[in-house]
């Protein structure tokens, strides 16, 4: 807004240090997770297949990829809710160690196998008949090309779920809540990226030495609403469900407010917040 220097000086003061930790402790402590934690995945998971209004798939038969799985809350819920081919995929290593332990723990070893690895270097096989990525696609670096890899991965007749969110240009879409007093909204698009990023390594994670938020331990794509609608039409992808910010649904006005705004062309990819699409191949699905 002012300039990386004056923006550090004007945000500073609203930050804190609570949850600061090295990425040397988070990986000492991420098979620390509780059990009651994982479990309640499931949920987690309840919800989000509420929000996708009877379309989401539960079939013991079907092969799941729950790509960019974290430490597998939700991977684990599905093993759990009975499907028996289940591969969480995870870009960070501490997170597949701590996804395999939870799964034996809680005895779905056998349905479930954890991998990590780069998406744009795995090649498995045989193929998926559902890709499910939750809370992981606005982490995805080159989302449009993601979209474009993933063919490969999915058997023909197969579908792509996703659920993510914030968007970055959305309120509070920079991901940076868990260390600010006041939660100022669009910080992530008003203030400096390179302030952000100081204060984010002072205040969460000081060995993070990311200068951009592409960099980040995780990643952040900053993707808009418009790019991601561009991206699966060029990747050759359908809508059989899309839903916008379906969280304000028990806030009915709300709910109509934020419609409109996300369907006005000049503004809408700074009002939506969450994503809820199912992607299929055909277009007479």
């Amino acid at each position: 807004m002012f300039g990386k220097n004056i923006d550090y000086l004007f945000l500073r003061p609203y930050a804190h240090k609570r949850n600061i930790a090295t990425e040397e402790e988070l990986n000492r402590h991420a098979n620390q997770i509780s059990l009651q934690a994982i479990e309640a995945g499931g949920y987690r998971l309840q919800e989000r297949i509420r929000r996708f209004e009877g379309l989401f798939p539960l079939d013991p038969n079907l092969r799941y990829l729950d790509m960019g799985c974290g430490t597998g809350e939700l991977t684990i819920a599905l093993a759990k809710l009975g499907c028996k081919y289940v591969t969480g995929v995870d870009i960070v290593p501490r997170n597949i160690v701590a996804c395999q332990l939870h799964a034996e723990q809680l005895g779905v070893g056998n349905a479930v196998q954890f991998v990590c690895a780069d998406l744009y270097d795995w090649a498995p096989a045989p193929k998926y008949d559902v890709l499910l990525s939750f809370d992981a696609f606005e982490h995805i670096d080159n989302p449009g090309c993601f979209l474009r890899k993933i063919v490969d991965i999915i058997s023909p007749q197969g579908m792509v779920i996703l659920a993510f969110g914030p968007l970055f240009h959305s309120p509070f879409g920079d991901h940076m809540g868990d260390f600010y007093r006041l939660q100022i909204p669009w910080r992530g698009i008003l203030f400096s990226e390179k302030a952000l990023l100081r204060i984010r390594r002072e205040c969460f994670r000081p060995t993070d030495r990311a200068e951009r938020f592409q960099e980040v331990v995780g990643g952040m794509n900053q993707m808009r609403y418009t790019e991601f609608l561009r991206y699966v039409n060029d990747a050759g992808w359908h809508f059989s469900f899309l839903s916008v910010n379906p969280f304000l649904k028990r806030l009915p006005l709300l709910y109509f407010v934020s419609n409109g705004l996300t369907r006005t062309p000049m503004i809408r990819d700074y009002f939506v917040h969450s994503i809820y699409a199912i992607l299929h191949r055909g277009c007479d699905r």
